[in-house]
């Protein structure tokens, strides 16, 4: 046992662990004869719902391809449906609806937009034709920057009756704010390989095969929380040995430890430290002076400021007080001097009783009391 408690034998133990853990991740490396990892992207999807026929089949590829890319790295998605009128239902409950039957963008994220243009429909200022945009909750509150970059991006072609130019501003803009936001690379049919797994709900989702290597960020966590849960480890194994030694070696008569604690890694040694009983102060002789003696000038004397019981002081002092009134028993007091029971004046200025003043009066009056 005293061999497992050598802090040389503690080190050893925790190199030996890591040359464990490194042998280990060695023989789980993957197999370089396997094919390279990849991403892809399971089932079909529609974007481009063009009701009223004013979309041209290359702006359709073209957003069809950037979906695919946004999708795969972000959840993302981008759906645009043209139709003459939304039916008489305003146009945001209609892209609303149209968001939660399409479920437009992640299903854990929802981070999808919609853009719906109807052609026919009396915009709120009186114009014919209308159009929105409308984010998913996860990027509702970007919901204003989104706003008027539909308008900056589509009026001025919708005015002119350029849908398919006004649409394809706008769609190419959205995919700006997605790269962005995000810190992606959005390009037509660029699918790089994600660690990350998303999926509308409704069979459309990206899958990854093969072996994919952590980042550093990755790595510089893990390590992180392979530390703190090392240091929880020793914390807890720590106080286990200390209260063991402590109830085995300091219990109460034992006097000093016969052996020493070391904590496991780091710490100085504890030890009991046994406090020497403190030396008894030897009483004072009695000084010269007492009972009636006198003292050099601004000493003190017992009972009495300069010679109680009818001593004699050197000169009388303005502001001394001495006991019964003015003197002890016809005595002077010393300068400087003060006298028992009182200091200012013992038992007060006549010895008429306790309570008239005696020694409550002397306390009143500013002297030492006891």
């Amino acid at each position: 046992m005293k061999f497992l408690q050598k802090r040389t034998v503690a080190i050893a133990v925790m190199v030996l662990a890591i040359l464990c853990a490194v042998v280990i991740g060695q023989m789980k490396k993957p197999d370089d004869s396997l094919p390279p990892p990849s991403t892809s992207i399971v089932g079909s999807y529609t974007y481009v719902y063009d009701y009223s026929g004013v979309m041209s089949d290359k702006t359709m590829n073209h957003i069809d391809a950037m979906n695919a890319s946004l999708f795969a790295q972000t959840g993302g998605q981008i759906v645009v449906q043209i139709v003459d009128s939304t039916g008489g239902v305003d146009i945001e409950q209609y892209a609303i609806d149209l968001g939660n039957k399409y479920q437009v963008g992640d299903a854990a994220l929802d981070n999808g937009l919609i853009l719906v243009l109807a052609l026919k429909n009396i915009a709120s200022n009186g114009l014919v034709g209308d159009y929105w945009v409308e984010p998913g909750d996860g990027i509702y509150g970007y919901v204003d920057e989104l706003d008027n970059m539909c308008r900056i991006y589509m009026e001025e072609d919708f005015a002119a009756g350029k849908y398919d130019a006004g649409v394809l501003k706008t769609f190419d803009a959205y995919i700006d704010w997605y790269e962005s936001r995000y810190n992606v690379t959005v390009k037509e049919n660029y699918i790089p390989v994600s660690r990350d797994h998303f999926s509308t709900g409704n069979g459309y989702y990206t899958q990854t095969e093969g072996y994919v290597e952590e980042t550093a960020g990755d790595l510089i966590v893990g390590i992180f929380f392979l530390i703190v849960v090392l240091l929880i480890v020793w914390v807890i194994v720590d106080a286990i040995r200390w209260n063991r030694y402590r109830s085995r070696y300091m219990r109460p008569g034992m006097g000093r430890p016969t052996v020493t604690y070391y904590p496991v890694f780091w710490g100085r040694p504890r030890r009991r430290v046994v406090v020497p009983p403190r030396p008894r102060t030897p009483p004072r002789p009695p000084q010269p002076g007492s009972f009636g003696g006198s003292t050099p000038r601004g000493g003190r004397s017992s009972f009495g400021g300069g010679g109680s019981f009818g001593g004699g002081s050197v000169r009388r002092s303005s502001g001394g007080r001495s006991s019964f009134g003015g003197s002890s028993f016809g005595g002077s007091s010393r300068s400087s001097g003060r006298s028992s029971f009182g200091g200012g004046g013992s038992f007060g200025g006549s010895r008429g009783g306790r309570s008239g003043g005696g020694r409550s009066g002397g306390r009143s009056g500013g002297g030492r009391g006891r």
